[in-house]
């Protein structure tokens, strides 16, 4: 490995490189088939609002579990059994997508997919934090998110190549081809965490009372920041309406998804050095500047009718995506207790995904009844918000 390289690396352990791989694989096989997913939607019958009770409704219910899983791995000082059982179900779960033909089955299909998610993120998350160092905590999570989209990147590289080798198919059957082979690397990522990925003994061991008194001792800081977390990602819209708004443009699917590359390319090239200038300044900086940059992209997107506009849209919501995933996952860290790593992870992602369907549902009927702008708009207010709480709150730098 290079110098540059090496340097890139240094703080990131073992563990959380093979864990970067796992997701890279994963997003692979998932972000060939979440771009194509809107358009195979309306292609199938589905309304605005169905696509937002989609999206809402398998977030949510896959957060459910997110808090409990993190609780329990805590509780039993295991991460790898819940990696294991949530990647194994969304790979054993994605094949059956090539079967529906109507959005309700689509939606109970999403469901089971995002069951898997519930099961891993948290555990996943408290692994990566249990390997890493305090003052590398932002780098390393900064690096599991742009490994996650640059699977991201191949995998719409990959659905690309296949609409373009399946041109003489029928549009549902080529969707369908996208699906089937989008569960190759799905199944390689879980062989990867039989393999290779490794516990971290005794990183949870003070988590052993019960549920509720575990979660009552998160303390006020961690809520402080959940209801500034709650009140931005109750609108954050979903990338479904961005592409479905490229889309109505009068954009070709393939132009599109290549706007969705552009997303995930730029996701890629700043999530890691995100991650390290709040290790050096803060987290709250680095967060304040990327709900201002949601809100941009908000504004771009409501007025966004041709493709230069939605390419600075897509663009924009990578970089807000890059600057916030990881940072806020590491700014979590920075104020729970250690011994409950995945109960706190779990309680973010589970808060997360329960306001992300009242949230999707909103989105979507502004979109029937409204208008796009109006989606749109909804979303740069909750950024807004959001912003002027993490103003008066919060912490400045990691402990």
């Amino acid at each position: 490995m290079s110098k540059t390289g090496r340097r890139l690396l240094s703080g990131v352990s073992t563990n959380v490189l093979v864990l970067g791989v796992v997701s890279m694989l994963t997003d692979m096989s998932s972000e060939m088939i979440y771009p194509i997913l809107p358009l195979f939607l309306t292609a199938i019958g589905a309304t605005g609002l169905m696509i937002g009770l989609i999206e809402g409704a398998a977030e949510s219910t896959a957060s459910l579990l997110k808090v409990f899983s993190g609780w329990y791995s805590d509780r039993r000082d295991r991460r790898k059994p819940f990696l294991l059982g949530g990647y194994g179900l969304s790979a054993l779960v994605k094949p059956v997508l090539v079967l529906a033909s109507s959005p309700w089955q689509v939606f109970g299909i999403r469901i089971s997919e995002r069951v898997g998610k519930g099961l891993r993120s948290a555990p996943r998350d408290a692994l990566i934090a249990d390997c890493t160092a305090q003052a590398s905590m932002g780098k390393s999570f900064g690096f599991h998110k742009s490994m996650d989209s640059a699977g991201a990147v191949l995998g719409v590289v990959a659905a690309l190549v296949v609409l373009a080798l399946a041109a003489s198919m029928e549009e549902l059957e080529a969707y369908r081809l996208v699906f089937l082979i989008a569960t190759i690397p799905a199944f390689v990522a879980v062989a990867v965490i039989v393999l290779f990925v490794r516990e971290k003994e005794g990183c949870s061991r003070g988590a052993k009372g019960a549920f509720i008194r575990d979660i009552s001792k998160l303390g006020r800081e961690f809520w402080v920041l959940m209801a500034i977390v709650v009140t931005f990602y109750a609108g954050e819209v979903s990338y479904a309406f961005f592409v479905l708004q490229g889309q109505a443009s009068g954009l070709s699917d393939t132009t599109v998804i290549t706007l969705y590359l552009l997303f995930n390319i730029v996701f890629v090239l700043v999530a890691i050095p995100s991650g390290s200038l709040s290790d050096r300044l803060g987290r709250k900086p680095v967060i304040l500047f990327s709900f201002s940059m949601f809100a941009v992209t908000c504004v771009t997107m409501a007025v966004a009718d041709g493709l230069v506009l939605l390419a600075v849209g897509f663009g924009l919501f990578g970089l807000y995506k890059g600057t916030s995933e990881g940072v806020l996952k590491a700014y979590v860290v920075d104020v729970i207790p250690k011994d409950l790593r995945g109960t706190a992870l779990g309680a973010f992602h589970t808060s997360v995904g329960l306001v992300m369907l009242p949230g999707g549902i909103v989105a979507g009927l502004l979109w029937d009844s409204v208008g796009p702008w109006a989606t749109f708009a909804f979303g740069a207010c909750a950024a807004v918000a959001a912003s002027l709480l993490l103003v008066f709150t919060g912490r400045r730098r990691p402990a």
